[in-house]
């Protein structure tokens, strides 16, 4: 049953047709949120807070647009808020530690470690470009729905996000070119 099917059901009164919308959407939900908050709790109260003003909000859907962009939509609102809210400078630290450490050099998972840390400190809206891209595997055109822009703005605004994010690695000293 496709999306707006469900959401009919779910605003005529069937509750449960939401549980498939949250079975459907709540993994790539999550990933998002991870990649951006960097804690698996939070991620994973932020998820469950996204579900549920989703549900709460769900007559002012608009079935004109994909519902998956609809809620995609809140749960980067919801997660930028938090984050703006809850600052996470000793994350920040405890990563920097952990990719100086020389123990830690040797790991496959410490490349990752390095992007997390220079991904935390680009702004949030080009945090979320890259995460949809590149963690999500949205498309161009996925992605340009989502905030409601076209797809060259998003091509745009993603060449940014890479170039600043490529600039904060070489500043850390993650990266030796410039």
């Amino acid at each position: 049953m496709d999306d707006n099917a469900l959401v009919a059901k779910v605003i005529n009164g069937n509750v449960d047709s939401f549980g498939i919308l949250v079975d459907r959407y709540q993994k790539i939900i999550y990933k998002m949120v991870l990649r951006m908050v960097g804690d698996t709790e939070t991620a994973k109260d932020l998820t469950q807070d996204i579900f549920v003003k989703a549900y709460e909000k769900l007559d002012s859907f608009n079935s004109k647009f994909k519902f998956f962009s609809w809620i995609y939509r809140i749960a980067i609102n919801e997660t930028i808020t938090w984050i703006r809210k809850h600052p996470h400078h000793d994350q920040l630290q405890n990563l920097e530690n952990l990719a100086a450490d020389d123990h830690y050099s040797d790991r496959p998972d410490r490349n990752i470690g390095m992007l997390d840390l220079g991904m935390q400190e680009l702004s949030s809206d080009y945090r979320t470009l890259l995460v949809m891209k590149y963690y999500n595997q949205l498309s161009y055109e996925e992605m340009a729905e989502v905030h409601e822009i076209s797809v060259e703005k998003v091509r745009s605004r993603l060449f940014i996000a890479r170039e600043q994010l490529r600039k904060i690695l070489v500043k850390k000293g993650f990266l030796n070119y410039e």
